[in-house]
């Protein structure tokens, strides 16, 4: 767990104040900011509020126990030379990096970021069954015809070069047969990278955050890591669907339509890749 503030009031002591027998401190309650100035009793207060209300030009405002008193930014600034804005940002830094710490607390808490990467990875025709067998057939297929597929995926204009093969060199069921390919997602984002890279290495690096530590790192790519999680599993949950439609053997199939050169659509014709073969991988 990142370890937390005890309370949403904070109070930090800025330094030694000139004045005997009392400190400067910056507060936060709630939405409020104040720079006190603390007294060890409230005899001490009442000697100091004297002397010290001589050179203030400003009223002095004082509170129900005569333990403290709040000052003015002039003040502040003009006596004990610190400044109440710099001071104001650390607090305001403090309570962010704390609300972010509840945040990621609560999804550290959970086991359910675990459980769906691994039900997700080996499910039947999962993504551990999508990376083995989309990776075998990369390997099989001629690099034009994997390059056809990704353009086919990321063109919609139509306005490629090969878009103008398909309208001169293909038949009208050999362009039906293109435009009823299924599952072109798949070569335009990786499974590992949507499911490891960016959702199980993110929570590896967050779970070794320790609590002994005192440093404050940047919790805000964590933040935004969480608040993306439901979006990022259905992102994956969509491309696996998209593998499972494109390594149909109807959909495969219609791979034979693509028009690509004449070595390569020999190739494509008499290969005779064994998908349950290269799902045994998984």
């Amino acid at each position: 767990m990142l370890k937390l503030l005890n309370s949403l009031t904070q109070t930090t002591k800025l330094k030694r104040s000139k004045i005997p027998d009392t400190s400067l401190y910056i507060e936060q309650r709630n939405s409020g900011y104040s720079i006190l100035l603390k007294f060890k009793s409230p005899t001490t207060f009442k000697q100091q509020y004297i002397k010290l209300n001589r050179f203030t030009y400003k009223q002095v405002v004082t509170t129900a126990d005569k333990n403290e008193t709040n000052l003015c930014e002039d003040c502040v600034q003009r006596f004990f030379n610190v400044s109440f804005k710099e001071q104001k940002k650390i607090l305001q830094d403090n309570s962010t990096t704390r609300k972010q710490k509840i945040r990621l607390n609560k999804v550290l808490e959970q086991n359910s970021i675990r459980e769906q990467v691994n039900e997700l990875k080996q499910a039947y025709h999962g993504a551990n069954w999508l990376y083995y067998v989309l990776t075998s057939f990369c390997d099989t297929y001629p690099m034009e015809l994997l390059t056809a597929l990704k353009e086919l995926a990321t063109n919609k204009e139509h306005n490629t070069a090969l878009f103008e093969r398909i309208e001169n060199e293909c038949d009208q069921s050999q362009r039906d047969e293109i435009e009823k390919l299924q599952g072109l997602n798949i070569f335009v984002l990786d499974i590992r990278e949507e499911l490891i890279i960016k959702i199980l290495k993110p929570l590896i690096a967050l779970e070794k955050l320790t609590v002994e530590t005192d440093e404050n790192p940047s919790l805000t790519r964590y933040c935004k890591w969480a608040d993306g999680l439901d979006e990022q599993f259905t992102l994956i949950e969509e491309l696996i669907e998209e593998g499972q439609l494109f390594f149909a053997p109807f959909n495969l199939e219609r791979l034979k339509s693509i028009p690509l050169s004449k070595s390569n659509a020999r190739l494509v014709q008499s290969l005779n890749w064994n998908i349950n073969k290269a799902a045994k991988n998984n």
